[in-house]
């Protein structure tokens, strides 16, 4: 009867355990269905990223130095591919360099990028009838646009006028932005990008600019512009006009984030019919090389220490 006894405790000690025990393995199983289900839910969604650099132009040669330290981290973070707002190239007065030479420095300093590039027409890209013809020959069309993953970007050139003759956009270049409007109205996203904020009130008549956002009615869009050297962005009816600050460029005042301005390069994390930015100050992304060398350097001495090979 004892014995009987101590075997009904053990059965209901287990039962018991059981009784505790069943609820969090079933919980713990709930919730890797539901993480299976939220990773299948990213995994449907039509998501890529892209990165804009900002101007270069109107600082000292070290300006490279903070072009090729993000180029070196974007390398690193690996978005699908680059686009630069324009003002890579920089004429000086009375400077005896040639347009080409001009070009052919820079493109050395582009050409690490391990990813598709696109350069926006800036005014220090384009100045006059000469430098305008280079471009051509240089970097191909002034304005153009492709489609990706169900997004469409168009590249406008807002110094196009040392081309056609004519005020703002041009008849052509406006022709074009209206066809692919039209053409692309039902795009999960037109992302505009032009070197000038053409949507400010200085220069908004001067660009047609209420004529342009008629067109962009029903649209998803965003607006992505430079020349200001200063990070400022606002929303609009739902939609994002921002103005990229510089990357290499210089400030009109010191570094002040607050205010908008820094070094920076904007990184677009596209997912379905949203966006999303983030912005990045040069200089503080590592690549594995760091925890390698910290291996080589500490464990690995370390263990010799200790005798031991750390292989």
């Amino acid at each position: 009867m004892k014995m009987n006894n101590q075997k009904y405790k053990r059965k209901l000690k287990w039962i018991l355990i059981l009784f505790l025990v069943a609820p969090l393995f079933l919980s713990s199983i709930g919730q890797c269905q539901d993480i299976r289900a939220t990773l299948r839910k990213i995994s449907e969604k039509n998501r890529f990223s892209f990165v804009i650099l900002g101007d270069r132009t109107g600082s000292t040669p070290e300006s490279w130095n903070i072009l090729d330290q993000a180029i070196n981290e974007i390398n690193m973070l690996r978005p699908d591919f680059v686009i630069m707002i324009g003002d890579l190239i920089e004429k000086e007065l009375n400077s005896t360099v040639s347009i080409q030479d001009l070009w052919s420095e820079a493109i050395q300093h582009i050409e690490p990028l391990t990813m598709p590039f696109i350069l926006v027409p800036g005014n220090h890209d384009i100045w006059d009838q000469l430098s305008y013809q280079i471009w051509l020959q240089t970097m191909g069309k002034t304005y153009h646009a492709f489609n990706y993953k169900g997004s469409h970007f168009i590249i406008l050139n807002t110094e196009e006028n040392h081309g056609s003759g004519e005020q703002g956009l041009g008849e052509k270049q406006m022709s074009f932005l209206k066809e692919e409007i039209q053409k692309h109205h039902q795009s999960q996203h037109l992302f505009i990008f032009l070197h000038q904020p053409v949507w400010l009130p200085s220069e908004k008549e001067k660009f047609n600019w209420s004529e342009i956002e008629s067109l962009l009615e029903g649209t998803n869009y965003s607006i992505f512009a430079g020349h200001l050297h200063v990070l400022a962005s606002k929303q609009y009816q739902g939609h994002r006009y921002l103005i990229s600050g510089p990357t290499g460029g210089k400030m009109r005042l010191t570094r002040n984030p607050s205010l908008g301005f820094l070094q920076h390069y904007t990184w677009v994390t596209v997912e379905d019919e949203k966006s999303y930015i983030a912005f990045i100050e040069p200089g503080n992304i590592y690549s594995e090389e760091i925890a390698q060398n910290a291996y080589k350097r500490y464990l690995q001495g370390l263990y010799l220490l200790k005798g031991n090979n750390p292989y």
